[in-house]
């Protein structure tokens, strides 16, 4: 998908929207379901794959690649839904699900579950979804609750430096019905499968982090090709010779690659636990953490390195440099990736105590 994605890119981005044509081909795919049971049309795939694939998603576009990731990561809410409500949500081939975790909805309980009304930011994909997930508030505590499309208002309020394309405007629900069925918390799986068993809420970090190292990657792409052929200002060699173009670009490599081995090598290990069926220790979560928000750092970094690299160049609307600059620190700035789990795991590792509920 790789030429699609990249010839529409300053389009996608201009109208801060994936091109229907883009997101047609992610649909069909089945890039927006890569995470769900293959019993439903899912792809199934295990973590590090999964990885691996948003990755190389991210480093055609990061928008693209985030929005791949973000509905797949959704996807795996069929793991703990009833079935039947795995089937309604997910069982039309071409279904797509995203929204906010973040319990900003209030409801009030009827007769067969709830009416919620609410306003949620940070609705990545939303506007494409057949299905949104909203947290909600009950008397009985916190839940997911899933809407169709239909009961969801978008505002247009996306307006940011970077990700332009994810469409991640506000959205809410006015006192739309929920039944029972479609509402889980706590996240209990429904099947016995590696997914099911792996951390829910490490999906999203895990996802965001992939998507830096992609758009990293991209930009390091982008600057080696241009160091072959652009020479400076009164300079009479190409930039490739330069012994300070050099120097950064062998940096760039070396930061991305070890962030990319760090992550992968954790995500692995807490894949073969889940294959195993061994629960991760709060140790091992900690470090699965401290691995997504370091790739996320590394690639903000390695993003200016390759930007300074190109000079000039890298300044304008049609250098995919600039894009990847603002993608990858829009990206490293998510919660789930921020740089708060530091802390959190060198508290785990140091026995000083620390809320690791989200881990």
């Amino acid at each position: 998908m790789h030429p699609l994605i990249r010839a529409e890119a300053a389009t996608s981005e201009r109208d801060r929207r994936l091109s229907p044509a883009v997101v047609a081909e992610l649909v069909r795919a089945g890039a927006t379901r890569m995470l769900a049971p293959a019993s439903l049309g899912g792809r199934e795939l295990d973590l590090p794959t999964w990885v691996a694939e948003v990755e190389d998603l991210a480093r055609a576009d990061g928008s693209a690649g985030w929005t791949a990731m973000t509905t797949s990561a959704t996807s795996s809410l069929a793991w703990y839904l009833p079935p039947e409500t795995a089937e309604e949500v997910l069982g039309s081939p071409g279904s797509v699900l995203a929204g906010t975790a973040a319990p900003l909805g209030r409801a009030v309980a009827v007769d067969g579950g709830h009416r919620v009304t609410g306003r949620w930011g940070w609705g990545s994909a939303v506007p494409l979804c057949d299905w949104v997930v909203g947290g909600v508030v009950t008397d009985a505590g916190p839940r997911l609750a899933i809407f169709p499309a239909a009961d969801v208002t978008v505002h247009d309020t996306w307006h940011a430096a970077g990700l332009r394309a994810t469409a991640s405007h506000e959205w809410e629900v006015a006192d739309a019905f929920v039944p029972t069925r479609r509402q889980v918390w706590p996240l209990t799986a429904t099947a016995d499968a590696p997914l099911a068993r792996f951390p829910f809420l490490a999906f999203l970090a895990v996802g965001v982090a992939a998507v830096c190292l992609g758009v990293a990657a991209r930009a390091v792409e982008e600057v080696e090709s241009l160091a072959r052929a652009k020479t400076r200002q009164y300079a009479t060699a190409v930039l490739a010779t330069e012994t300070g173009a050099q120097l950064d670009l062998a940096t760039a490599e070396a930061k991305l690659s070890s962030a990319r081995a760090f992550l992968r090598a954790e995500v692995a290990a807490r894949w073969a636990d889940a294959v195993a069926g061994v629960p991760a220790d709060t140790g091992a979560r900690a470090r699965l953490r401290l691995a997504c928000s370091h790739a996320a750092a590394e690639a903000a970094d390695v993003t200016r390195l390759a930007f300074a690299v190109g000079g000039g160049s890298s300044v304008f609307e049609d250098s995919p440099l600039q894009r990847c600059l603002r993608d990858a620190h829009v990206a490293a700035q998510h919660a789930m990736v921020s740089r708060r789990h530091f802390e959190t795991y060198a508290k785990v590792r140091l026995d000083v105590p620390v809320d690791t509920a989200r881990l």
